[in-house]
This record gives C-alpha cells, sequence and structure tokens, in this order.
C-alpha cells in the first residue's frame, strides 16, 4: 500500500466513520477494514480469518475449560483432600495447555510456512509429478504473503497466552474480536496491541471531537513529511549502495549506512504517525511505537524506544518466561557458585537477550545477515547485562562525570555508532556484502568519492541532499523538543492563533514544496 493509498484511505476512513450511525460504527470499522484487506487478494482475506477464528475459538474454549475446573472445584471443595484438589487444577491447566499449544503452533506455523517455505506447494508438487514420471508438468505452485501478517499473528497470539494466563476473560463475541484482530491502521506495520487496551476503543462509539481531529491531522502531517520529504528521498542513494557495494569506497558506504539509519526510522516512524493520526481522528489511541531512538544512552535504551511495542511483546512473551524457566535458574544457581553472586543473577537476562534477538532477526529474514544482526544485538546486550555491575561502581565512583553533559553526548553517540554498524547487516542483500562493507568502511574509504561527483550519481540531487539535511534539522529539533518533554502537539495548539497558524502553515507549505511526488514506494515494514 503506498503513501497516498494510505493517506486517502485514512481520511475517508474517518469522514464514513462520523458519517455512520452512532450505534453501527464498531460494524462500519470491521466491514471497512476486511474490505480493504481483501484488496490484496481472497487468500489474504482467508488467513485473517484463519488465525481470528483459531485464535478467538481456541481462546474462549481456554477460558471454559478453566471455568468448568474451577466451578467443579468450588462444587467438591468440602470432600476433596488437599492433594485431589491439586490434582483437579492440574488437570485443568493441562487441558488448557493442550489448545494452547494447539492453537499457537498452528499460528506460528503458518507465519513460518508463509514467510520461509512459500514455495512449498510448488515443491510437492514437483514431487508428486516426479513420482509419475511428469515432473515438467508440474505447476509452479507458490503461497500467497499476506499484507502485515506477522504483525496480526503477534497480536492474536499475544491475546491467546494472556487469556492462558488468565489476565482476562476471553472475548465472546466473535465480531469484535475479529475488529481487534483486523483494525486497518495498525495492521499494516502496527504496533502491535493489546486486547485490553485496544479492543473496548474499537467498540466504543466515539463521538465527533474537534480536538482529536486537529491532533490527529497534525500527527499525520509529521508522518508524511517523514516518509514523503525524507524517507523516499534518501532511498534511491541506500538503494544504489547496498545494491552494489564494491563500487564504492569506504566514505561513501558509510554515508549511504547513515542515509539508511535516516530512511528506515523516516519510513517506519513516518508510517506509525499516519496510522496513529488516522485512528486518533476516530477517537482511537493507538499505543506509542517510537520514542526519539536516536537519543538513547545505549542499546537496551536504544530497543526500548525502537519498534516499542515489539519490544514490549518479545519482553513479555518471550524474554521473562525464558529467564523464568527452571533450567535457566538452575543454570543462574549454578553460575553464582562459581563465578560469582553478580554473575549468575546477570546470566538469564544475557542469555534472555540473545534468544529474543535471535528471533527478531529470524523474524526479519531467515537469512545469514539477518541472523548475524540479531547475535549482534543480542550479544552486546548479553554482555551489557553482564557487566552491568561493573557499570553501577563506574557511576558511583564518578557520579560527576556521569551525570554531565559530555558524558550523555558520548553515550549518544556510542550507542549510534553500534547500532549503525548493525544496520549493515540488517540492510546488505547477504551476509558477505556486510563484512566486505563493512571492512571497506575502515580500510579504504576512497573519501574523493564524497567530492568528485560520486555522491550525485546515486540518485539524490544537490538540491535533493540540501533538502535532507533541512528536514533531518526539523526532524532533530522536533525531537529534541520532545525529549525535553515538550509535548510538541500541545505546544502549538496552545499558542495564539497568528502564531499557530504560522507555525502550521509553515510546515504545511515545506511538505507540498518538497514531498517526493511521484515515489508510489510503500512502508518498509509492510512485507513483515
Amino acid at each position: 500500500m503506498s503513501t497516498y493509498t494510505l493517506l486517502y484511505t485514512l481520511l475517508a476512513a474517518a469522514v464514513l466513520y462520523y458519517i455512520c450511525p452512532l450505534r453501527l460504527r464498531g460494524v462500519f470499522l470491521l466491514i471497512f477494514s476486511y474490505v480493504l484487506y481483501a484488496q490484496n487478494g481472497k487468500q489474504a482475506l482467508a488467513f485473517i480469518l484463519l488465525t481470528t477464528l483459531s485464535t478467538w475459538a481456541g481462546a474462549l474454549l481456554i477460558g471454559r475449560i478453566g471455568a468448568r475446573g474451577k466451578a467443579l472445584l468450588q462444587a467438591r471443595r468440602a470432600e476433596l483432600s488437599s492433594e485431589e484438589k491439586k490434582r483437579l487444577k492440574r488437570r485443568t491447566k493441562g487441558r488448557q495447555r493442550v489448545v494452547f499449544w494447539l492453537v499457537l503452533l498452528l499460528n506460528f506455523g503458518l507465519l513460518a510456512v508463509l514467510k520461509y517455505v512459500p514455495t512449498l506447494p510448488g515443491t510437492l508438487a514437483r514431487s508428486l509429478f516426479g513420482l509419475m514420471g511428469r515432473a515438467d508438468a508440474a505447476p509452479a505452485l507458490r503461497l500467497f504473503v499476506p499484507l502485515g501478517i506477522s504483525f496480526y499473528t503477534f497480536q492474536s497470539m499475544g491475546y491467546l497466552i494472556d487469556v492462558y494466563n488468565g489476565k482476562y476473560a476471553p472475548e465472546r463475541n466473535p465480531a469484535r474480536f475479529a475488529l481487534f484482530i483486523s483494525f486497518f491502521p495498525q495492521l499494516i506495520q502496527g504496533p502491535i496491541a493489546r486486547y485490553d487496551a485496544l479492543g473496548p476503543q474499537l467498540t466504543t462509539p466515539h463521538r465527533l471531537d474537534v480536538d482529536n481531529i486537529r491532533r490527529g491531522l497534525m500527527l499525520m502531517l509529521w508522518g508524511f513529511f517523514k516518509k514523503k520529504v525524507i524517507a523516499d528521498r534518501a532511498l534511491p542513494m541506500v538503494d544504489a549502495v547496498f545494491g552494489n557495494p564494491g563500487q564504492y569506497g569506504g566514505a561513501v558506504i558509510a554515508a549511504a549506512v547513515l542515509m539508511y539509519s535516516l530512511q528506515q526510522y523516516a519510513d517506519f516512524s513516518g508510517g506509525i504517525d499516519l496510522v496513529t493520526g488516522g485512528a486518533e481522528l476516530m477517537g482511537i489511541h493507538l499505543a506509542p511505537n517510537f520514542k526519539r531512538p536516536y537519543f538513547s544512552v545505549s542499546l537496551g535504551d536504544f530497543w526500548r524506544r525502537w519498534h516499542i511495542s515489539l519490544g514490549a511483546w518479545m519482553r513479555d512473551y518471550v524474554f521473562y518466561p525464558f529467564a523464568l524457566t527452571r533450567p535457566v535458574s538452575r543454570l543462574s544457581k549454578a553460575a553464582k557458585k562459581r563465578f560469582g553472586t553478580d554473575f549468575g543473577r546477570a546470566l538469564p537476562a544475557a542469555l534472555g537477550n540473545i534468544l529474543v534477538f535471535l528471533l527478531v532477526g529470524v523474524w526479519h529474514g531467515a537469512t545469514g545477515n539477518y541472523v548475524a544482526w540479531g547475535l549482534y544485538n543480542g550479544l552486546i546486550l548479553a554482555l551489557s547485562a553482564l557487566l552491568e555491575p561493573a557499570y553501577k561502581r563506574f557511576g558511583e565512583r564518578h557520579a560527576a562525570l556521569v551525570k554531565g553533559r559530555g558524558y550523555y553526548v558520548f553515550r549518544v553517540l556510542r550507542t549510534f555508532l553500534i547500532v549503525n554498524i548493525g544496520w549493515y547487516f540488517d540492510r546488505c542483500a547477504h551476509l558477505s556484502d556486510a563484512f566486505s562493507m563493512l571492512l571497506r568502511t575502515f580500510t579504504q574509504p576512497m573519501f574523493s568519492q564524497l567530492t568528485d561527483g560520486t555522491m550525485l550519481t546515486l540518485g539524490v540531487t544537490s538540491a535533493g541532499f540540501a533538502i535532507l539535511a533541512a528536514s533531518t534539522v526539523i526532524l532533530f529539533a522536533v525531537s529534541a523538543m520532545q525529549e525535553r518533554g515538550i509535548g510538541v502537539r500541545s505546544y502549538v495548539l496552545s499558542r495564539k492563533l497568528p502564531v499557530r497558524w504560522a507555525l502550521l502553515y509553515a510546515m504545511i507549505l515545506f511538505v507540498m514544496l518538497f514531498y517526493v511526488p511521484n515515489a508510489l514506494t510503500g512502508f518498509i515494514y509492510a512485507a513483515f
């Protein structure tokens, strides 16, 4: 889905939402979401329906098994011994566990096959026709990968895990649950919502609120600026250098990595701003997904600010369950005895970080560069967890230094460097390219390519570089204000009318003058 299509869809949906009768607005959102999603093909609709119905039915069955077990326990409490009560609880939990794992494996298995083995039907067809001696006649079958399948799968499985853990009761109404899974703004690239936070908002009919409209439109303008002025303008240079890295020296490669850092952030966070602002037009507030990640003071801080909803999902449903398992607890106790209390206490977090980022890397793609990217981040975070006691002692001994602005700037720049080294692996097509580009960056800089006209052959004109520079200054200034606790939208709306309109019209004019008009590019993370 292109930026323009998303923008027009969000605006049209908001208009139709308020035209629709108050009591039917939830129904409208469900129908609109499914009609929009069906535009990506009937197969896409079939897959999201399968995930929705299996998760809804599975959670409902888990809830009913638990309710029956609880009722039986209550009815027979007086006649059952303590051991019999425990046995009854274990039997109830065991039945719930069977349903839970069946639904979990079905949906994550489907995600894995669609993302990583899309050619499976073709392979099976060739094998079958080969047995009949007609391998050449086998049809070239390939699975269709639905739009945003990772996001709605994670969202639905998070709901299933919460129901299984007793966080809340299962939703009995299938239409309400279907809307939670298919709500179109966040379906494309997140954020990954929790049912208790988003579900009630979707089924509550929201009345027209001028403040929501103003704030939503401002956020959409900001997202459009990031996507169409910055990301789409930087994209050609990123594609040119990463598409043919052997042609350029290390200085140009480093510039392309920095450009990718800017382009990826502007693309992803800009898209999130668009959908969040669009939802806000209808009075629906999505969870924040970015919090100025390039102001982070550590790699852990960066990942708490970047794709926040995915990080929270991994933390709650992978990191903590893994770190608290009995084998990891035993390993931690053994490490305390052999290597000291600090090391043993930090070991579960270190192992958990490696596992989480290995999974995140594989989620990006089952290729060597993504696995290396995941391990790179996981190992650094693991080392940071193990060295945390040393960091604390250093902070206690050098409190004045640690609290100084210079040390803060050093930590931000250090984190920025660490993150950008990781982007080599994230953006390259092959692992060998990543290592080759890193090597050329430090051993063959060829600085002359920065000034001999090579930069102007990468799809960005000199005027384009000037616009990118000005846009980056604007992006940095707004982010710095937010980092200091200033709500920029509230700040603008609280100004006197002439000042407010001067700021808004200046931004609108800047976007109208410098947006990239012909780029029909979609969003990076829609493919996930």
